[in-house]
Formats: C-alpha cells, structure tokens, sequence
C-alpha cells in the first residue's frame, strides 16, 4: 500500500502523521511525505507590488519561497525519520506549483491520502472542513483517510450503507486495501424506517466484504434522521472510524453541510474513510 501523506501546518499534522504511520505498519505499507511550496502565493505578492518596486516585489517573493522551501524541506525530512523509525519505508519531496494541482497529481500514484481534517495547507488558511483534500479525492480518484480525532486505535469499524453507488464504492475501496480486515468489531449500518429497506442497503457492502474474504459484520437497522441517527450510535459503541461515501448528498456543496459525512466532521471525535 502507497500512501501519500501530504505535509500542513498546524497541530493536527501530528495526528494525520500517527495515523499514517499505524496504517502502513498494520498494511505493509509504503508513505510518501509531500510538501507543496505554494506558487500561488508567490505570485499574489510578485502582482501586489506598487508602480516603481517591482524589483522589492521580486525580492520579497524570493525569501518567502526560500522560507516556504525550507520550511517543508525540514517538515518532509523529520516526517521521514518517524517513519523510518517506526520501521516504516518513506520517502519525501519538496514540490513548487499550484498547491490543489500537485496534490492531485500525486494521488494518481498512490492508494491512500492521510490526512487531518483541519488542515493548514497555505499560509494563513486553515482548511477546517477538509475542503482542499476533499477535492483531491474526488478528482485524484483516491481514498482519503481523515484523522478527525487523536490518535486512536481502530477497534470499531462502522460503515455506513446508504444504498447507493457510493457506498459500494466506498466499502469496495476499503476491501480493495484490506483495511481493518482484522479489526475486533465491524458493524454495517443502514438507517431506514423499514426492516426491509434496511436489508436492500446492507445487501452490496455485505456481498463486498464477503467476496473480499472479511469475516461477517454486525448488522444494525436503524429508524430516524440519518444525520442525527449515525452520530447517534457511533457514539454509542464508540466507533473509531466511520466508512462513508459522501452518503445522502447529490451536490458536492452539500457535503459540508447537514450530510452525515459534514456532521461527523465537525464531530471530530473519530476517524474518517472516504470515496467518492
């Protein structure tokens, strides 16, 4: 397994770089460290520069790249030594372009995108709602594994079966990386207001894990508000990371909003695993 691990700022990083970390370990895998010198930001300040000091203008972007390449070049090598020390095979770079651009170009080679949900990916922007990396998965076409709390074992498993392509999808990359294959409980959710409805959404993810050689999961119907209704019982066996597919939404604006997926993210009390 190849995952990409791309480096923000801020506190969270740290949890984002345990969850890496713990997963390659657990999957014999490999982690990319990529830190992203963002050329946007360059540029605003090269624009900004009054009739008559372009050349400042110049020079101030110079020691901002310089201080932004240095920066994410310490980053990378210190992100790389955990690794390493862990007895996890990593390797970094240091990349200047358009932040979104690169990480997506990056995905494309890869299995898995780690990374924390309140991100700094750009100076002075923080990245609360997982916007940025949000996009990456949708067009780089890779899961994301978000580190929405402290590190944390991942004990529970709870996956939620909406009954649409998406949580096929969802649950099939999960299977596809054997993901928590051995994890001590796995439970499928479905919330509908019929026990029979109920059945027809756990029907696919119940078949995918199945095939990919998962011992059988726990099954739960539940009735309700599916929001409310899965923050509810995640709560309530303490899950420790919720498998989602952009669950109930239609419009991508949406799923930072009232969708299941835009709840448990403001939550951030567990981790989450995301296809789109």
């Amino acid at each position: 397994m190849n995952i990409l691990l791309p480096v923000s700022r801020g506190a969270s990083f740290e949890d984002a770089v345990r969850l890496a970390i713990d997963t390659a370990k657990a999957h014999a895998g490999r982690v990319r460290v990529l830190s992203v010198v963002d050329a946007a930001e360059i540029r605003r300040i090269e624009v900004g520069a009054r009739p008559g000091a372009i050349h400042l203008a110049r020079h101030a972007a110079d020691e901002v790249r310089k201080r932004m390449t240095a920066e994410g070049t310490a980053a990378v090598a210190g992100t790389v030594r955990r690794c390493e020390a862990a007895g996890v095979p990593a390797h970094g770079e240091v990349l200047e372009g358009e932040l979104e651009r690169e990480l997506v170009a990056a995905a494309g080679a890869n299995d898995l995108l780690v990374s924390a949900t309140a991100s700094h990916f750009a100076p002075d922007i923080e990245d609360d709602s997982g916007q940025l990396v949000l996009t990456v998965m949708r067009e780089g076409g890779i899961p994301v594994l978000f580190s929405g709390a402290p590190y944390r074992p991942m004990r529970t498993i709870v996956a939620g079966c909406g009954g649409g392509p998406r949580s096929e999808r969802a649950v099939g990359a999960m299977a596809r990386l054997s993901l928590w294959k051995e994890a001590p409980r796995g439970i499928l959710l479905a919330v509908d207001d019929t026990p029979k409805g109920g059945e027809e959404r756990l029907a696919a993810p119940r078949r995918i894990l199945a095939d990919a050689g998962y011992p059988a999961w726990e099954e739960r119907v539940l009735p309700g508000h599916r929001a409310a209704t899965v923050l509810t019982f995640c709560e309530s066996v303490d899950a420790d990371v919720v498998i989602l597919g952009g669950w109930g939404e239609h419009r991508w604006d949406d799923l930072l909003g009232l969708s299941v997926t835009g709840r448990l993210l403001e939550d951030g009390r567990r981790h989450l695993f995301l296809y789109m």
